[in-house]
């Protein structure tokens, strides 16, 4: 019975970090999509960067409200701070931002604090 509850958390903490992967994506495509957003709701609709950016933060939620079922909240929310890590990453990729010496040491302050939670 121990074994499946680890097997659980594991589970649990595995899905809880891929919906923060997928949550960043999110927050990546709602900046895309706010570059051309208008106050006229028809072209808001039609901006598919917003929207996807949308979708990706509602399946992030699915994952994580699964992840709930498996795991306990004090293990799994603390494990959500990885978003900034991989919008930080993806920021750098893909919209050219520029990181300094703060950024970086922030982002060592999150993993070690995520791994020593998950320890």
């Amino acid at each position: 019975m121990v074994g499946v509850q680890i097997m659980n958390e594991l589970t649990a903490v595995l899905i809880s970090i891929f919906a923060t992967f997928i949550g960043a994506f999110g927050s990546l495509y709602l900046k895309m999509g706010s570059a051309t957003l208008h106050r006229n709701l028809f072209l808001i609709v039609k901006n598919k960067k917003l929207l996807f950016g949308i979708l990706l933060f509602v399946l992030a939620s699915i994952f994580y409200i699964w992840a709930l079922k498996y795991g306990r909240l004090s293990l799994l929310y603390p494990i959500s701070s990885l978003t900034y890590v991989w919008v930080c990453f993806l920021s750098l990729k893909f919209l050219g931002e520029k990181m300094n010496y703060y950024k970086w040491l922030g982002i060592v302050f999150i993993i070690v604090g995520v791994l020593l939670i998950t320890r």
